[in-house]
């Protein structure tokens, strides 16, 4: 009998067609159940097993092959032989899941979830304001063979600008001492009030570390008797403010925040509550710039929030720290690869240059028209958070 005749490559190509169709089935459902896993991680044994035995059944075949088979039989079946390897090995490379749970959080950092050219997911970290790295991997990976994220180890510090504009509220020394109260006059007494804090009350900043006009870092007074004050311990950002364009203009139902990016002063403002009504601009944030603020309003109405990050078809076309979103239609400055099936829109036309959610990370962000800043998250509040 020859040996492409046996059961045995029956059996082998059987199984190769069954690894492709579940490996289809695969990709096509994100979700696996542990049953599935099992089920998928018995196929992977199986073919592997039946590499090891096809591969030995043809070396044995060609060892005892009559010395009157040509040569160019020989290199024919070498050549099917790898073919059939390779598909083996396809099915079984190709057996991956995505992880369908969020990436770990970080406290005080946001993450974007993103696609490689291979399909991979990836989770990239990035520092709140008034934070700035302090160690760690800023990328975290699906483990496909496993469908679940890798450690997280990314970490975000506490910092402050050269400027007086620390509002943290950090208020134990580097030495580990608790802080004074400001408001108070035991163990040390001091003349410091109001005017000399950011918060302008003297009350409100309790015993939280403060910059001062003599002392250019956060510091306190502590609450040990020996020692009068002592620094607390706080990074220095990695940014640096410009422009000084004092209190920020107030928008009717939303309160400013007063913040710090890589572009200097910055405000976003934040809804006290919706309403049924909306208004034309959807970009609630306004940058300190040589001629004062920018312009800038922002939409209280119901559609101006999120439940479902992959619903959302709100008309948010700004990042979180003002920049401007890139239309999803174009593939400049930064391409990507989604698709009209990606938005809840139904064309990519209709997603306009609003934040969305098309690689299913649980949050809402847009490409930027910026190419030094690929990606970054949409400041869009939760619908939970108003009645």
């Amino acid at each position: 009998m020859e040996i492409w005749e046996t059961t045995l490559l029956f059996c082998a190509v059987l199984v190769t067609m069954t690894g492709v169709v579940m490996m289809d089935e695969v990709s096509s459902d994100s979700t696996v159940s542990d049953a599935d896993k099992n089920i998928h991680s018995n196929l992977r044994n199986l073919v592997e097993h039946y590499i090891k035995i096809l591969q030995e059944k043809i070396q044995t075949g060609i060892s005892t092959v009559s010395s009157i088979c040509i040569k160019e039989e020989i290199l024919k079946l070498l050549e099917s032989e790898q073919i059939l390897v390779n598909k083996f090995e396809a099915a079984v490379k190709d057996l991956r899941y995505e992880c369908t749970a969020p990436p770990p959080s970080v406290e005080h950092a946001f993450f974007v979830v993103t696609h490689t050219s291979d399909n991979q997911q990836v989770a990239t970290y990035t520092c709140d304001a008034g934070y700035t790295y302090g160690g760690g991997k800023k990328e975290v990976w699906c483990n496909r063979d496993l469908g679940r994220w890798d450690y997280a180890t990314f970490q975000c510090v506490e910092c402050f600008t050269s400027r007086d504009t620390y509002r943290g509220k950090k208020s134990i020394t580097q030495g580990g001492i608790r802080c004074q109260r400001w408001d108070s006059q035991s163990p040390h007494q001091h003349s410091l009030g109001s005017k000399d804090l950011i918060e302008n009350n003297i009350v409100l900043t309790e015993d939280y570390c403060r910059i001062t006009k003599k002392i250019v870092e956060p510091w306190c007074f502590t609450t040990d008797s020996k020692m009068e004050w002592d620094f607390c311990g706080i990074a220095k950002c990695n940014r640096r403010v410009e422009n000084d364009c004092g209190l920020p203009q107030p928008l009717t139902n939303a309160k400013p925040n007063y913040i710090y990016t890589s572009n200097g002063a910055t405000v976003r403002y934040s809804c006290l509550q919706l309403s049924g009504s909306t208004q034309n601009s959807y970009c609630p944030v306004s940058t300190c710039m040589n001629t004062g603020w920018t312009a800038a309003s922002i939409s209280c109405g119901r559609n101006d929030c999120v439940r479902n990050s992959q619903e959302y078809t709100g008309k948010r076309n700004c990042t979180i720290s003002g920049r401007a979103c890139q239309a999803w239609i174009l593939r400049e400055p930064n391409d990507h690869r989604y698709k009209a099936e990606n938005f809840p829109d139904g064309s990519l036309s209709e997603a306009g240059n609003y934040c969305r959610d098309p690689n299913k990370s649980g949050s809402l962000w847009c490409l930027t028209t910026d190419s030094r800043y690929r990606y970054e998250p949409c400041d869009v509040p939760s619908c939970d958070l108003f009645p």
